[in-house]
């Protein structure tokens, strides 16, 4: 078990950072997609981590919000025997 540091941060900590809950926070841990260390001492029921600001700005700087094409609108064609009551 690795012993924190004082600049680690906990899963909170990132969270309110990051604007998310914790739930998504131990979400990317989980996935590996944000680097952290596990600190839960044997027998304990729930999960500790801690995230080094390191990670947490390599993180950061990895992701950006990618610009995508607005949807092409399908136009929708009435049926031929469509008659229409009110206008």
């Amino acid at each position: 078990m690795k012993k924190p540091k004082l600049s680690d941060m906990v899963v909170s900590a990132v969270a309110s950072e990051l604007g998310t809950r914790r739930d998504n926070v131990k979400a990317l841990i989980l996935s590996g997609a944000l680097v952290a260390y596990e600190l839960t001492p044997p027998g304990a029921k729930r999960r500790a981590y801690r995230i080094t600001r390191e990670s947490l700005d390599n993180f950061k700087s990895g992701r950006s919000a990618k610009q995508t094409k607005p949807g092409r609108r399908v136009k929708h064609s009435k049926p031929e025997n469509f008659v229409e009551y009110f206008s």
